[in-house]
C-alpha cells in the first residue's frame, strides 16, 4: 500500500515535466493507459540503467507503431514463470523475428542466454517512465 501512495505522488511530480511538453494531452493518455501496467524493478540485471526499487510505467501499446529494435527496453513474461515479468533490452532480432533480450549487467542477468530468444507477440509493453524514486524520475529506454 505504501508503494502505491508514494508512487502516485511521485508520478505527479516526475510526470509533470512530460505532461507540460506534450501537445494535445498525448502524455496524459499514455500515463492513464500505462498506470495499470506499472512495475517495480527487482534485482540488478539492468544496472546501471535501472536499479532495484525503481518503479516504471509500462505502455502496453508501446510497440503498436513498430517492432522492437536492438537497444529498446521491453517487458516480457519470464519463460520459466510466466506470471513474472522481466525488463530486458533487445540485444538482437533473429532472422525469424524472435528477440534476443539481455540485461545490461550480464553477470547478474538471466536472459536469452539462458532461456533463448522470445516471441515478440509475448511482449507485455515498453517501459517509458521511471516515477520512483523522484530524484531518478524521468524517461527510460
Amino acid at each position: 500500500m505504501g508503494h502505491r501512495n508514494r508512487g502516485a505522488a511521485a508520478l505527479a511530480l516526475a510526470g509533470a515535466a512530460v505532461l507540460v511538453r506534450a501537445p494535445g494531452g498525448t502524455a496524459i493518455r499514455r500515463v492513464r493507459r500505462s498506470w495499470d501496467w506499472r512495475m517495480a524493478v527487482e534485482g540488478g540485471s539492468m544496472l546501471p540503467a535501472l536499479r532495484p526499487g525503481d518503479w516504471l510505467l509500462v505502455d502496453p501499446h508501446g510497440f503498436d507503431q513498430g517492432r522492437p529494435a536492438a537497444g529498446d527496453l521491453v517487458v516480457v513474461p519470464d519463460p520459466r514463470l510466466t506470471e513474472r515479468w522481466l525488463v530486458k533490452r533487445v540485444w538482437a532480432v533473429d532472422p525469424d523475428g524472435r528477440l534476443d533480450v539481455r540485461g545490461d549487467s550480464p553477470a547478474a542477468s538471466t536472459d536469452s542466454r539462458t532461456f533463448g530468444a522470445v516471441d515478440p507477440a509475448t511482449i507485455v509493453g515498453r517501459p517509458w517512465l521511471r516515477y520512483w524514486p523522484i530524484r531518478r524520475g524521468g524517461r527510460v529506454g
